[in-house]
């Protein structure tokens, strides 16, 4: 059988190393389902003339996509990917475990009270990584159109957005205290969804991912405890 192709984000600063949270989700559903695949790497500007030669949907390119090869199907958006591999793929460990709309409310969540203030951290360490100036200022410009506002403002001050990441983790550090995943005692989507947005953190800045993120204010380890524990499925 012919391994699905992957497709991931690169930062030049970073070499060939996964750092996106979107694509790392397809990543880790990949890995933890145990399917063979390679990644195919592009940079921000590869996104958009190599990856709608692929999908040709006429669809806005992102990554992640996956070529399954031997079905001859394309798939573009990590939620997709995560649908169509469990569908495809049902004798894998499974993503939802029989219960969709459970992950789907945590990524949800996840997704509304983490995902801005986690890349407000590292923003301007992304800016720096995605190349020479131009592309620099390029990738700068298209953010601040779509958040509607200069670089700085948005990335704001770090210490509030500490603050706002731990208010964001209360539940689950609950959770986490009394089962081993998000969703009981097998790994699923939801934890795949969490680790990927943390696991941004770790690529740009491991330090403050340690020393600022995973225990709690009053040093509560319960989140330092499952990372470490996600961490067999890289």
């Amino acid at each position: 059988t012919k391994p699905i192709q992957f497709y991931d984000l690169r930062l030049p600063a970073l070499g060939e190393k996964a750092w996106s949270p979107n694509t790392y989700k397809a990543r880790y559903a990949l890995n933890i389902k145990g399917l063979p695949y390679e990644t195919k790497w592009v940079t921000f500007q590869e996104v958009h003339t190599i990856i709608p030669e692929i999908t040709k949907t006429g669809e806005a390119p992102t990554v992640p996509i996956i070529v399954d090869v031997e079905k001859d199907k394309v798939i573009q958006d990590s939620f997709k990917i995560a649908k169509y591999l469990e569908a495809t793929y049902p004798q894998t460990p499974s993503l939802f475990h029989g219960n969709e709309q459970l992950h789907t409310s945590m990524q949800e969540k996840f997704v509304t009270r983490l995902a801005r203030p986690l890349f407000c951290l590292v923003v301007f360490k992304v800016i720096k990584a995605t190349g020479d100036e131009d592309v620099q200022s390029w990738f700068q410009k298209t953010r601040e159109a779509k958040y509607g506002m200069p670089i700085e403002q948005f990335a704001g001050n770090p210490e509030d957005r500490i603050k706002e990441i731990h208010e964001g983790l209360k539940d689950t550090r609950k959770t986490l205290t009394e089962t081993p995943y998000l969703t009981g005692s097998k790994v699923g989507w939801a934890d795949v969804v969490l680790f990927s947005q943390l696991k941004m953190i770790d690529s740009i800045d491991k330090a403050l991912l340690e020393s600022r993120i995973l225990d709690g204010t009053n040093g509560e380890k319960s989140l330092r405890e499952w990372y470490e524990r996600m961490s067999q499925y890289e």
